[in-house]
């Protein structure tokens, strides 16, 4: 799956540090498992964190899985008196997808180069160079 911008693997995972949504200290983190997996005809994105395994957040886009998540850490942070954080959030960025390291290993993927041509959601995938980084 790719839009102009990003490939998206299925079967791609990362892990990222944020807060927790169900730990009896408000500033407790804990590991977030993403996950990039097939939703038949397009990618779904799903947040799972390591404290709370059954409460994994999957929506079709990487920013709607990740914004579930934080809408959960204000509404757990109010329960302590505490204000709201910010919820907007880039979820490519949280899935670590707008890492130039991350996009050059994705397209080095085999397969990644069709996604240059064939066109899906918003377009072929805009292939970057990364020589000068080497």
């Amino acid at each position: 799956f790719h839009t102009d911008k990003y490939i998206w693997p299925v079967g791609y995972t990362c892990k990222r540090q944020y807060a927790s949504f169900v730990s009896n200290e408000v500033d407790k983190k804990c590991d977030y498992l993403c996950e990039v997996i097939d939703g038949g005809g397009k990618p779904l994105f799903r947040v799972t964190p390591s404290d709370a395994p059954h409460l994994a957040e999957v929506a079709s886009s990487a920013s709607g899985a990740w914004s579930s998540v934080m809408k959960r850490v204000n509404s757990h942070r109010q329960s302590f008196g505490l204000a709201e954080s910010k919820t907007a959030v880039s979820g490519p960025e949280y899935f670590g997808l707008s890492f130039p390291q991350v996009k050059r290993l994705i397209q080095d993927l085999p397969g990644a180069s069709d996604c240059a041509v064939k066109p899906m959601g918003h377009g072929c995938y805009k292939w970057q160079d990364f020589s000068a980084e080497a």
